[in-house]
C-alpha cells in the first residue's frame, strides 16, 4: 500500500522519449507496451490518437502501472488498446489488491478531470502475468468496469508439454509425414524488399476465410527488423517448394504469440500446419518459454468449433480475453 502521506498521480506519456516508460518496460518486458512496436502504426501513417499513460507516486520515480490508450469519439472514449491484441494495464510486480483499487481509483479519477466519459479495456489472459492471478480482474470488476465480452484463446503449458500430451491421432499423422521431407527453417534475417513468396501464402489462406491479414508484408518487415528478437518467422518447405508458414511474437520472457499460421492451398489437405504447430511449440519449449498461446478460437463472439477441437488436440486449454467497459 501507498504510506501515509503519499499520493498517485497520472502523467500523460511520449512513450518514445519517457525514461521512465521505457525502465519500466525494461524490466517488466511487454512487447505491446514496447514503443518499438508501437510505432510501426505511426511509421505507415494510421494516425492513431495515442493517449499512453503511467501511474505513478507523486514527486517521485516510482510507476507503479503503464497503460496504453488512444482516444475515439472526439476525446470522450478511452480505449485501451487499439492497433494491438490487448491492453490494459501493464502492472508492477509483487502489488496486491489494494493497491489494485488504489491505481484504478487514480486512473477513473484522470478519466473524469479529462471528461472522458467512455472506457474499454482488453486485458489479456490472467496467465500472461508473472504472478498469475486474477486479483487485478476483480479490482476492476468492483471498481465498477463491467466485462462487456469475452474471447477465448487457446494456450499450452511448455512445462507440461510433451508428445504423450498430444492426440495420439495428431500425433501419428504428423510422424508420417516426416517421411515427405518437409524442411523448417528459422528466418532470422529480412531485407526490405523480402517475405515476398511467404506473404502471397498468407493472404490467400486469409482470403479463403474472407478476412485479411492484420498486418501488411511491409509492416511485417519493418517489425522484424526493428525487433529482431520478438518477431520469430518459421517457414515449412515440401521438395523444396514452400509449404506453410508460422508467425511468433515473444511478448515478454514467457509468453509466446502465435500471430500467424498458414498452409498453401495445395497443403491444405496435408498435415503441414500440424507439423509446424508442432514444431514451434517444441522450439518454444526449447528455448525457456513457459507458455504458447496458439490464439482465439472465436471470431465475432462465435466459436468456431472446428478451431477449437484443432488446438485441444495439441494439450492447448481455453483461457479468456476479458473485455472491460466502465461509463464515467
Amino acid at each position: 500500500m501507498l504510506d501515509k502521506g503519499q499520493s498517485l498521480e497520472v502523467v500523460k506519456c511520449d512513450i518514445a522519449n519517457d525514461i521512465e516508460w521505457k525502465e519500466f518496460v525494461r524490466n517488466q518486458y511487454n512487447l505491446f507496451y514496447d514503443d518499438k512496436f508501437l510505432n510501426y502504426h505511426n511509421a505507415f501513417g494510421k494516425h492513431f490518437n495515442w493517449h499512453h499513460l503511467k501511474i505513478k507516486i507523486k514527486d517521485t520515480n516510482r510507476v507503479y502501472a503503464l497503460i496504453t490508450g488512444t482516444l475515439e469519439n472526439d476525446g470522450k472514449t478511452f480505449v485501451s488498446c487499439n492497433g494491438v491484441s490487448f491492453g490494459g494495464f501493464l502492472w508492477k510486480h509483487k502489488i496486491n489488491v489494494v493497491e489494485f483499487f488504489q491505481i484504478i481509483d487514480a486512473f477513473k479519477n484522470y478519466l473524469r478531470e479529462n471528461k472522458i466519459a467512455q472506457c474499454r479495456l482488453t486485458v489479456p489472459p490472467f496467465i500472461y502475468m508473472t504472478s498469475r492471478n486474477e486479483e487485478n480482474d476483480y479490482a476492476l470488476y468492483k471498481s465498477g468496469f463491467e466485462i462487456k465480452n469475452v474471447s477465448i484463446t487457446n494456450i499450452v503449458d511448455l512445462d507440461d508439454f510433451n508428445h504423450n500430451k498430444i492426440s495420439y491421432t495428431v500425433y501419428k499423422q504428423v510422424v508420417k509425414q516426416q517421411a515427405d521431407e518437409i524442411e523448417y527453417e528459422l528466418i532470422e534475417n529480412v531485407e526490405p524488399d523480402g517475405l515476398v513468396d511467404m506473404y502471397d501464402l498468407l493472404k490467400k489462406d486469409r482470403e479463403l476465410k474472407n478476412a485479411v491479414p492484420t498486418h501488411t508484408r511491409e509492416e511485417l518487415i519493418y517489425l522484424k527488423i526493428n525487433l529482431p528478437e520478438s518477431i520469430k518467422i518459421f517457414q515449412a518447405k515440401i521438395n523444396g517448394k514452400l509449404a506453410g508458414i508460422c508467425v511468433l511474437f515473444v511478448i515478454n520472457k514467457n509468453i509466446i504469440l502465435n500471430f500467424y499460421l498458414a498452409a498453401g492451398e495445395e497443403y491444405k489437405d496435408s498435415t503441414v500446419m500440424k507439423n509446424l504447430l508442432l514444431r514451434t511449440i517444441e522450439w518454444s519449449a526449447e528455448n525457456g518459454y513457459k507458455f504458447y498461446d496458439i490464439g482465439t478460437s472465436d471470431v465475432n463472439g462465435k466459436l468456431l468449433e472446428g478451431l477449437f477441437k484443432f488446438k485441444k488436440r495439441f494439450s492447448a486449454h481455453g483461457f479468456l480475453r476479458k473485455n472491460f467497459e466502465i461509463n464515467l
